[in-house]
């Protein structure tokens, strides 16, 4: 049985002296303000995965919190957790895996928006979605307005041959489909792109949203980065059915950008976190900068590390001047038909402070444990962190999903959901202490 402690002041000091450690490491506990409803299979079989935080403009008190649900499409949540709109998925098998949120997207006729950008898994599209504003929004839709351009072209209509030597077609039921996803403009051309992994494939596409007639907009293919099939000797391609252990894929989900610094951050789930410069075109290759435990049936086996396998949401936390932390879900295996529990490291999350184009350096772990009438998060696949001050989270707001909303653990759950917590309660459960910076960071001005 696990045992979360707070962090101790040792502890702290030996994460920050000592990325490797030669004990596990004590993990903070933080309790949730809210959830959101329990999204049941009952409802076109939705299952939360992403979120997004838009902030409105004055004094964010219409700010939204944007989701991905998957078979369900997407979830539109006020800052109490309440149902806001929900859109529905393409017929024809749409699914949405991810989502992000950018701000003064540029249309056609020159007007600017704020946009909700979206993957959708099952028909390998870039979906757009104008986020209209309260006073602007109609009764009847919601805020949310999708403006994906008519017949729009798929994003991975081919994948990496199994030889890693050039591509090959890519049919859509085969489902190597654009999954993780993230936003980024460009602060001088105004340019806005979104990055979207491909699924079970060891690649990020990188495209552009260019402004089509009659407002709408499309994803267009800019570029790509791949990185190698196999790492310390271990081919990601293996997959064994009956032993987790030996299961592995090669492909990215989690990402996130550091707007200020340029970097992109991305997380393949089996292997761990790469960095990646998006604004210096002289550099712009993958590193890893850390790993997760791999797997004591693999060549590839790091006991020193704190992320078990998969590597899930990554998050971005703006402090004052350069000051970031990158936030990544461990979301482990302890659950489920053929669980392979790795306490305490399974259903915690990961914080890094980031530092320019330095190596991001390990701070320590937290845990997101019972709150007042609120279960407990596992399995996090998705999460987003917001340091402006919003109301009801006047020092910062940490949402994540729940991958066993109730804590009743399956192999295939039936009830997922979205938690916020106070940032300020991550901050408090670490010695020393988080930064708190609610007026660092207006997203809205940055992104």
């Amino acid at each position: 049985m696990r045992m979360p402690l707070l962090l101790s002041a040792a502890i702290a000091a030996l994460f920050i002296a000592h990325p490797a450690f030669s004990k596990a490491p004590e993990i903070g506990v933080v309790k949730p303000k809210l959830e959101t409803e329990t999204l049941t299979e009952s409802d076109l079989d939705a299952d939360a995965d992403d979120p997004a935080v838009w902030v409105a403009p004055g004094d964010g008190a219409d700010s939204l919190v944007v989701t991905a649900v998957k078979n369900g499409g997407v979830r539109v949540y006020d800052l109490k957790g309440k149902l806001v709109q929900r859109v529905d998925p393409a017929p024809d098998g749409g699914r949405i895996n991810n989502v992000d949120v950018v701000y003064g997207l540029k249309l056609a006729d020159g007007s600017k928006i704020d946009a909700a950008i979206a993957s959708d898994r099952g028909l390998d599209v870039i979906r757009i979605f104008k986020i209209e504003r309260p006073e602007n929004a109609n009764d009847d839709e919601g805020p949310l307005v999708e403006i994906t351009a008519k017949n729009p072209r798929r994003a991975f209509p081919q994948r990496p041959k199994e030889n890693g030597k050039g591509l090959e077609d890519n049919p859509l039921e085969d489902q190597n489909t654009v999954y993780g996803l993230t936003a980024i403009k460009d602060p001088e051309s105004g340019a806005v792109f979104a990055v979207g992994t491909q699924r079970g494939q060891p690649r990020l596409g990188v495209f552009r949203l260019v402004p089509r007639k009659g407002g709408t907009v499309e994803a267009v293919y800019f570029s790509e980065f791949r990185v190698p099939v196999v790492h310390k000797g271990q081919n990601l391609r293996e997959e064994n059915e009956n032993d987790p252990l030996k299961d592995w894929s090669p492909q990215f989900e989690g990402l996130a950008v550091d707007l200020r610094a340029g970097v992109l951050y991305a997380g393949q789930e089996d292997v761990g976190i790469w960095r990646i410069p998006i604004r210096v075109r002289s550099d712009m290759k993958p590193k890893l900068i850390y790993e997760t435990r791999g797997s004591k049936e693999s060549s590839f086996h790091n006991p020193d590390s704190v992320i078990s396998r998969d590597v899930e949401g990554l998050c971005v936390f703006y402090g004052e001047d350069d000051n970031a932390y990158l936030i990544a879900s461990s979301q482990g295996n302890a659950h489920g038909d053929a669980p392979t529990p790795d306490a305490p490291y399974d259903d915690s999350f990961v914080v890094f402070k980031l530092k320019g184009d330095d190596t991001p350096e390990l701070i320590g772990s937290f845990r997101v444990g019972k709150g007042k009438k609120i279960d407990a998060v596992q399995e996090s696949d998705g999460a987003e962190v917001i340091s402006f001050g919003l109301p009801g989270f006047k020092k910062g707001l940490f949402i994540t999903q729940d991958g066993y909303k109730g804590d009743i653990f399956s192999g295939d759950p039936s009830q997922t959901n979205f938690k916020f917590v106070p940032w300020e309660k991550i901050a408090e459960s670490f010695t020393p202490k988080l930064m708190i910076a609610p007026k660092a960071f207006d997203p809205r001005r940055t992104r």
